[in-house]
């Protein structure tokens, strides 16, 4: 978290807990600490690169590219890169295939009645659908998603699912699947109505107008999703409106 605090991300250390629990992490370490971090999220099609942060104190001295050394070669890769984080993995070969944008803002509107909230008993059919849109066989993910005990809320129809979780301002959206931009802004009404500040990270224009058109601000910068070893991400990506999160994918 100290690391978090110098570079200014947002992650809590529920997030921390939760991609340690679904794969492996690597840190670089001196005499004075912990000064970087990469993580690993191994599913069988791809695996999921994040948390790759240096200390601004230890910068420039390859320790970023040092840890991504000890996961590059195991299989195909992907990940959201920041402006900052682009040109490194530039370097170890990744290119861009898609991007997303951040939307922030409190949906003035009312819920649309599309949806009911998940149970753990859901697990393995949103696991099936989640594997058909996004590519990825998680179902580690979704138990731990549908855990009564996690901070997480899931709510699903006959044709998609949103997820919520806590960050410091309110909470973010994702993963979003649905038949159709339409679908999907439904589903982002049903959660969102009188619930508080939203951050959405979405790559659709349509869902992205929506939320615009509502009062939210679109932020700068947002993050840039590349692949090496594969030539795109897998599965049917035209109903995957926002990933589980930039860590899974």
């Amino acid at each position: 978290m100290k690391l978090i605090t110098d570079r200014g991300w947002t992650w809590t250390p529920a997030q921390w807990e939760l991609m340690l629990e679904l794969g492996p992490g690597w840190g670089a370490f001196d005499s004075s600490g912990l000064l970087g971090t990469a993580l690993t999220t191994p599913y069988p099609e791809m695996q999921a690169i994040s948390g790759v942060l240096v200390a601004s104190w230890a910068g420039r001295r390859g320790i970023g590219t040092q840890l991504m050394s000890n996961i590059l070669d195991i299989s195909p890769s992907t990940l959201y890169a920041t402006a900052m984080g682009e040109p490194l993995y530039a370097r170890l070969g990744f290119h861009p295939v898609g991007a997303t944008t951040d939307y922030h803002g409190v949906f003035p509107g009312e819920a649309a009645g599309v949806s009911r909230p998940a149970t753990p008993a859901d697990a393995e059919w949103l696991s099936d659908l989640d594997r058909e849109v996004s590519g990825y066989t998680r179902l580690a993910l979704w138990r731990r998603l549908l855990d009564p005990a996690t901070p997480y809320t899931v709510r699903t129809n006959n044709s998609g699912v949103i997820a919520t979780r806590p960050n410091p301002e309110g909470f973010t959206v994702g993963p979003l699947i649905a038949p159709s931009a339409a679908g999907a802004c439904d589903l982002v009404a049903d959660v969102t109505a009188g619930a508080g500040r939203v951050r959405v990270d979405t790559g659709s224009a349509e869902v992205g107008a929506y939320l615009l058109d509502r009062g939210f601000e679109k932020r700068a910068g947002g993050c840039t999703l590349m692949v090496r070893g594969a030539d795109d991400v897998p599965g049917d990506r035209s109903r995957y409106f926002a990933p589980a999160s930039h860590a899974l994918g």
